[in-house]
């Protein structure tokens, strides 16, 4: 292997060819040594094992989390399975190399990164054009860039508990001594990953006043930063109203605030399409006329109600107020289940936006009533022909000529998918 660009003309290739025990040793321009694949024509000389990362997880997901579809049926995978799969099959692929290899290549990473939300999203049932924030905050997984830091980190506080005298601790010296020098580095390499974070992080110190408790501090702060960014960008997102300030149920313990953990509806619903309706609904997948950053820039007539064209169209007027008559119909008989199963009035219909959310968040956010309610949330989804096509039942149907396509799908009942 030679750093830099291989000829294809072999008069170009130098005459004297390297020979190791009597056998001529060929030209390369990427090599796999212990896992790890090396690229020597590329700027970035890790990109070739991204590369393979990047397919080798796109190819497990559609033989394994895809294949168990095969059998119990489009979305029917309970995401707590779903989420242990992720982490014994695909996280693995997703870390791999991730103490050597540090992110500082955006191309690189970027494909890796954009591979895992789609996964993400396949999890949760969403299409494409949902957000990113939501994707962690519901189902319990931190971003990837910070999955891989925290374990660079890791490691770091392994390198420092080694003796001096050991070759992996030297290396750290000598990497410590070119970051100070300006020079291209591991910890210098690693300083740039944890500035390059969406949140503020502690800057890497030096070797001499580094220590296994200041990595320590450094890895609680990762964790509290990920999960106050993540819980921040739900919270100022407008088209996820419904998870503004929520509390988390819990079985036999008061609700509180969670920025991230498995939220209790994606075990809590048995039923797929409820499931997914209300999944749906929450994460944004549904578009509601009424929502803009800037409504005032907007026609006031644009806004409105399609069904009713009483009030702006958002989620809480949709589902709790609006008097078309299918909507009507389905609120009477949540109204009645609730009262005669779980002692739950609901009272006269919310006279503000803010009332009829706050009305949705108790009924969603509750351990008993969640059930009912995405029940009803489904119903009135499908009188607003939210589930534009029929969901496939196997997954062959759904299974992508390459590994590539699964970025490429436009997954099913996404933003664009009204009528």
């Amino acid at each position: 292997m030679v750093f830099g660009p291989i000829s294809q003309n072999p008069r170009r290739r130098p005459a004297a060819c390297l020979r190791l025990a009597g056998e001529s040793v060929p030209w390369l321009s990427q090599h796999k040594y212990v896992g790890i694949w090396f690229d020597s024509t590329c700027r970035d000389i890790f990109r070739a094992h991204y590369e393979h990362k990047h397919d080798t997880a796109a190819r497990v997901f559609w033989k394994t989390v895809m294949g168990c579809e095969l059998y119990v049926g489009r979305g029917r995978l309970p995401a707590d399975v779903s989420c242990q799969l992720y982490y014994a099959l695909l996280d693995p692929h997703f870390t791999h190399g991730c103490d050597v290899m540090l992110d500082v290549d955006p191309q690189s990473f970027g494909r890796l990164e954009r591979l895992n939300r789609s996964i993400l999203r396949r999890i949760l049932g969403l299409g494409r054009r949902s957000g990113i924030a939501q994707l962690y905050s519901e189902l319990g997984i931190y971003p990837l860039e910070v999955r891989r830091a925290q374990l660079a980190l890791r490691f770091l506080r392994y390198l420092l508990d080694l003796p001096a005298s050991q070759l992996a601790y030297k290396a750290l010296a000598e990497s410590d001594c070119l970051r100070r020098k300006n020079k291209s580095s591991w910890m210098g390499d690693l300083a740039l990953v944890l500035a390059q974070l969406p949140f503020p992080m502690p800057r890497l110190p030096s070797l001499a006043r580094l220590s296994t408790t200041v990595v320590d501090s450094l890895l609680a702060d990762l964790r509290h930063g990920a999960g106050r960014w993540i819980y921040n960008k739900v919270n100022t997102m407008v088209s996820l109203p419904l998870l503004h300030g929520r509390l988390e149920p819990l079985k036999d313990k008061p609700s509180r605030i969670i920025r991230i953990c498995r939220r209790h509806y994606l075990s809590r619903v048995p039923h797929t399409n409820h499931r997914l309706a209300l999944t749906r609904l929450l994460c944004g997948s549904f578009f509601f006329r009424g929502l803009h950053s800037h409504p005032e820039r907007f026609a006031q007539e644009t806004l409105l109600c399609r069904r009713c064209g009483e009030a702006p169209e958002t989620p809480g007027h949709v589902f709790m107020q609006c008097r078309a008559r299918e909507t009507v119909e389905l609120r009477v008989e949540l109204r009645e289940m609730l009262a005669a199963r779980y002692g739950v009035r609901l009272g006269n219909t919310p006279t503000s936006r803010r009332a009829a959310e706050d009305l949705m968040r108790d009924l969603i956010f509750h351990w008993e009533t969640v059930v009912p309610m995405a029940r009803f949330i489904y119903g009135v989804c499908k009188t607003w022909s939210w589930f534009g096509r029929k969901l496939p039942s196997m997954a062959s149907e759904l299974a992508p000529e390459s590994v590539d396509e699964l970025e490429r799908s436009d997954g099913e009942n996404s933003v664009g998918e009204m009528e």
